[in-house]
């Protein structure tokens, strides 16, 4: 049987980044099955909720990628750092007339 040591690692960087930081906004989290990665998707509708995981976490914020979502254009906007020896990788989705400039 395979050790889950990766997931346990993981779950509880992310145990402790909510429990810290309880203000944080709402996103969905899911953990990596290979290597211990966290990957959350903030539910907003601005980078307002983006960057306060970057405060939070440090790390680069960049745009990513285009795309159409019920006649609309939406970006990709992407923080990657590292919390509590994890790669953590958190992004947002917001309409590209909405968006700020991802710095």
């Amino acid at each position: 049987m395979a050790s889950n040591c990766t997931q346990i690692s993981a779950a509880t960087a992310l145990v402790q980044l909510l429990a810290e930081h309880p203000h944080l906004p709402e996103a969905s989290w899911s953990i990596g099955s290979v290597m211990a990665e966290l990957r959350g998707f903030v539910h907003a509708d601005s980078l307002e909720g983006l960057h306060a995981y970057q405060d939070v976490l440090g790390g680069d914020v960049h745009a990513a990628n285009s795309y159409e979502h019920l006649g609309r254009t939406m970006r990709r906007h992407v923080l990657d750092t590292v919390w509590r020896d994890v790669p953590v990788e958190v992004v947002v989705a917001v309409p590209v007339g909405a968006e700020a400039v991802a710095a």
